[in-house]
């Protein structure tokens, strides 16, 4: 078996530590991206090679993909990455795999699902934090009440772990593509919607608010529920901030009101933040006679160590000739217990 696959944005934030982690795992992870300086430097620190060149040098991201069977991109917004990638994958039979929660990559990569499987390559987004838990979760839900019509997921991070500075830029730019929900199998954009509920994370209820995640996609490939929602444990700035966001929303399709709001992008977690973190995530889904079941998982910091695990495990999945050509989810590659293959990660469902 080859451990080699091609890691490009090693140098954000998260590729970073998904490139360590890869070395530490026995992996010889090929690092990549367009800043010589960076991804040079590391690539030596670590001891690994590098390869240099942007995305828009079709050459170059051809050359470096024929050296390895599989890439695993982390280099966003991949709303404005995703294309050339996925274009030089089909090109030289590449499996395609990012750790992006963007919506319309999502319906990028499914409608490139028929090309895909005539070409033997896997298109799989999502493979962090977004979304291998909850679609795995989704997945469980889904073999335990087979007529469920209705799908709810949640999640709530504990402890001084933030997000990581690339998702807190993608959030801003996907401000102007609005908020989704899935009704009746169909991806519905909402105008104003301001909604709470009461969640059991495992102490007792807590009120979480509605948002857009990647579920309200991929989960519905992966189960074929027609009805999902998300919603999220905000702390009150959050909130407050995600409400002036979205109610700003047609000013954000200006580049300016975007870098303003790029003006308070936070650092990234340290490792001793990260360690002290954890996420939990809930499940509830129903049918149209009112029968109901509950699940949650627990886990690592989200943003980067539930990320990077889940991350490095599709790697090795591919790496190992486990893979399905064409559009694909985590829950439906791998399956339900695929997300407890992770160190720490434990899952219970209630009555």
């Amino acid at each position: 078996m080859s451990s080699r696959f091609l890691l490009y944005g090693s140098s954000g934030f998260v590729g970073d530590v998904i490139a360590r982690q890869a070395v530490h795992a026995g992996l010889e992870p090929i690092l990549a991206g367009r800043n010589a300086a960076k991804v040079e430097n590391q690539a030596t620190e670590l001891g690994v090679e590098a390869r240099v060149f942007p995305l828009e040098d079709a050459t170059a991201l051809d050359r470096a993909l024929k050296e390895v069977a599989v890439v695993l991109h982390c280099a966003g917004p991949y709303i404005y990455t995703y294309k050339p990638m996925v274009e030089a994958c089909l090109r030289t039979g590449t499996h395609y795999l990012d750790i992006t929660g963007e919506i319309p990559v999502y319906e990028g990569l499914a409608a490139r699902d028929a090309e895909a499987q005539a070409k033997g390559v896997m298109l799989l987004p999502g493979v962090g934090f977004d979304v291998v838990p909850t679609d795995c979760l989704a997945v469980h839900l889904k073999q335990r009440l087979p007529s469920a019509i209705r799908l709810t997921l949640a999640f709530h991070g504990q402890g001084p772990a933030g997000l990581p500075p690339g998702t807190q830029r993608t959030a801003i730019e996907l401000v102007p593509y609005g908020k989704y929900m899935r009704r009746d199998g169909r991806l519905e954009s909402p105008r104003w919607i301001v909604k709470t509920r009461l969640i059991d994370f495992g102490r007792g209820p807590i009120p979480a608010t509605w948002m857009t995640w990647g579920d309200v996609f991929m989960a519905w490939y992966s189960t074929g529920i027609p009805n999902i929602d998300d919603y999220l444990v905000l702390s009150k700035r959050n909130r407050q901030l995600t409400n002036m966001m979205n109610a700003l929303r047609p000013l954000f399709k200006l580049r300016v009101m975007r870098n303003y709001f790029r003006g308070a992008i936070r650092p990234g977690p340290t490792p001793e933040e990260r360690a002290r973190s954890v996420t939990h995530v809930w499940g509830e889904v129903e049918d149209e006679h009112g029968q109901r079941a509950v699940s949650r998982l627990h886990g690592p910091d989200a943003g980067v160590t539930w990320t990077a695990q889940t991350a490095l495990a599709t790697v090795q999945k591919v790496l190992t000739g486990k893979f399905i050509p064409g559009f694909q989810t985590p829950g439906r590659a791998y399956g339900a217990d695929f997300v407890l293959e992770g160190e720490g990660v434990t899952r219970e469902d209630l009555d």
